[in-house]
């Protein structure tokens, strides 16, 4: 049981400086965002304790060319920047507006047809230094031209505390519904919203707000809303999106009937089946949501099967490629199969 619930953890990492004059790789530069408390450790910086203030910070991730895509090397105390992961640099941005103007800075740099903003809200049982590391290696290995920022809600990062993530998903909605209006109130054409597991949760409860504060314009510029392995039940799940409005277009589920976390997520809850799942996808069509499986996607795997969004390097290539693009990805099966083939349709793509 340890070890499934260990699934959404990535390897216990800490920030250390990454001398970069002599390796092979790339600065990902990451806006984090989050209700942790601080912590008096310069290498770890927050902890799972909660802060009902948010603090913001720019941090400047180093992305090594040396390794499999969909991999994390955490860093040792001596990094080798040829192989392993850090931080260039780190500065503490002091409140929303200095962030905003980072951001806008960043955007500028890019083409006005790439001028989006990417939040990712982590899973159960990830530190805030993890959580960092794995947003840097989507943006690297997707190879999408867009400005990270890092929502990192205070998970206690402990498999053993899984009640105390699921309140501090509870605790943590308002500042996703701040961090969003903020991505929204930027200079970018879009904003993308990725989402894991239990983060999936806090993703909806945020989302779910904004529609009730009739934050309308908000809503309008996510594309798209991505929930990867979402840990939900289903009926919650219909009543959080049934007062969305507008819905977010394109709005994808990413489900595996292998992932053996939300398995135990069912088990532990009597039976009651999770969004992630894939249990039932008619449903989830009638809500105008697509959905596509990672059931066959056989590498990547974490054991769990709970995170090959993230670490398939079949799935990373077909991105890469463009025959999966969230931005436009088509609605249908049909469509999609003109486009790449019966054969990858066939894997990916769950109903028709």
């Amino acid at each position: 049981m340890a070890f499934l619930l260990a699934a959404c953890a990535g390897t216990p990492a800490q920030f250390e400086l990454i001398d970069d004059m002599q390796a092979e790789g790339t600065t990902v530069p990451i806006f984090a965002v989050t209700p942790r408390k601080p912590v008096d450790d310069p290498k770890v910086r927050f902890g799972g304790g909660r802060n009902s203030e948010l603090s913001y910070a720019e941090i400047d991730v180093w992305v090594p060319e040396d390794r499999k895509p969909g991999t994390i090397k955490a860093p040792s105390r001596d990094p080798d920047p040829a192989t392993e992961f850090g931080i260039t640099g780190i500065r503490e941005t002091g409140s929303a507006a200095a962030q905003l103007a980072l951001i806008n800075a960043q955007l500028r740099r890019l083409k006005p047809a790439d001028r989006i903003v990417m939040i990712f809200i982590h899973g159960y049982n990830v530190s805030y230094v993890s959580g960092i590391y794995r947003q840097a290696q989507l943006i690297h290995d997707f190879n999408q031209p867009v400005v990270g920022i890092h929502y990192s809600w205070p998970s206690a990062g402990k498999t053993s505390a899984y009640l105390y993530d699921r309140d501090s998903v509870q605790f943590a909605r308002d500042g996703l519904q701040k961090t969003i209006e903020l991505a929204a109130r930027s200079e970018a054409k879009s904003v993308a919203v990725v989402a894991h597991s239990m983060g999936t949760l806090l993703t909806m409860e945020a989302v779910r707000q904004l529609s009730l504060a009739n934050r309308k314009s908000v809503l309008a510029k996510i594309s798209p809303l991505v929930l990867a392995s979402p840990d939900i039940d289903e009926d919650v799940f219909a009543s959080q999106v049934a007062v969305i409005d507008p819905k977010p277009e394109p709005f994808l589920v990413l489900a595996s009937r292998k992932d053996k976390a939300l398995k135990l997520s069912r088990d532990l809850r009597g039976g009651t089946a999770r969004v992630g799942q894939g249990d039932d996808i008619a449903s989830l069509q009638q809500l105008g949501i697509t959905v596509l499986d990672l059931s066959e996607i056989d590498d990547g795997q974490d054991g769990a099967s709970h995170a090959t969004f993230a670490n398939s390097p079949t799935l990373i290539g077909m991105i890469q490629s463009g025959a999966i693009s969230p931005v436009s990805l088509p609605e249908t099966r049909e469509a999609f199969a003109q486009r790449v083939g019966d054969s990858v349709a066939d894997m990916l793509f769950l109903g028709n």
